[in-house]
């Protein structure tokens, strides 16, 4: 696939394991950025997996950006792309996914960032299984989002990762996605699977 420029936003667990795959198993050049220009958590996680920290200014210069951050952190990241048109992959999750009519998170971006063109995926994969999807079958990736040619992008890009991409459909439908990593999160730590529970669609034959 072509190359792209790509930021990740974002340096808790998940950003950190998003960071780290897009840099080690694929050869675009990777970025990281916090939600603030020179914060302690994104100057640690680039010296880490020796990544540049993003300025302002190449956030907005960047093909695709990661926003690995809680919903309700949402707000603060939003002046950073108020201008961004470029794609804007989100794997944001919040608890409260789908509780009275609250909408995906991916839809609350796409409000904010009206410019951008928003994705959701990987919302219902582990940040374990990000960093290593290891070696029997492959984990699914949905993605979802009303713009094709980006959908497009990150399907081939969830690819070259090692999943299996599957569309799903528009941008509202993230709020499935959404509310199957918070499955996935029962599933690990109510019942006993671990972190490295994960889900594959297939053609049942």
């Amino acid at each position: 696939m072509a190359q792209h420029q790509i930021c990740v936003l974002g340096t808790g667990d998940m950003g950190g394991a998003v960071a780290q795959a897009l840099s080690v198993r694929t050869k675009h050049p990777v970025s990281v950025r916090g939600s603030r220009s020179g914060s302690a958590s994104a100057t640690a996680l680039s010296a880490r997996l020796g990544l540049r920290e993003a300025t302002d200014a190449e956030i907005t210069r960047s093909d695709m950006v990661f926003v690995v951050v809680p919903a309700s952190a949402i707000p603060d990241i939003a002046p950073l792309l108020l201008h961004y048109r470029g794609i804007v992959v989100s794997v944001c999750v919040s608890e409260t996914v789908g509780c009275d009519g609250e909408k995906s998170a991916a839809e609350q971006l796409a409000e904010v960032l009206p410019a951008a063109r928003v994705v959701n995926a990987f919302t219902s994969i582990w940040s374990t299984v990000v960093r290593n999807p290891g070696t029997v079958g492959k984990t699914t990736a949905f993605v979802c989002s009303d713009h094709g040619d980006a959908k497009t992008v990150v399907m081939e890009l969830a690819e070259e990762l090692g999943f299996a991409p599957i569309d799903g459909g528009k941008l509202s439908y993230a709020l499935y996605t959404e509310m199957l990593g918070m499955f996935a999160a029962h599933l690990a730590s109510d019942c006993g699977y671990g972190q490295t529970i994960s889900f594959r669609a297939f053609q049942a034959k």
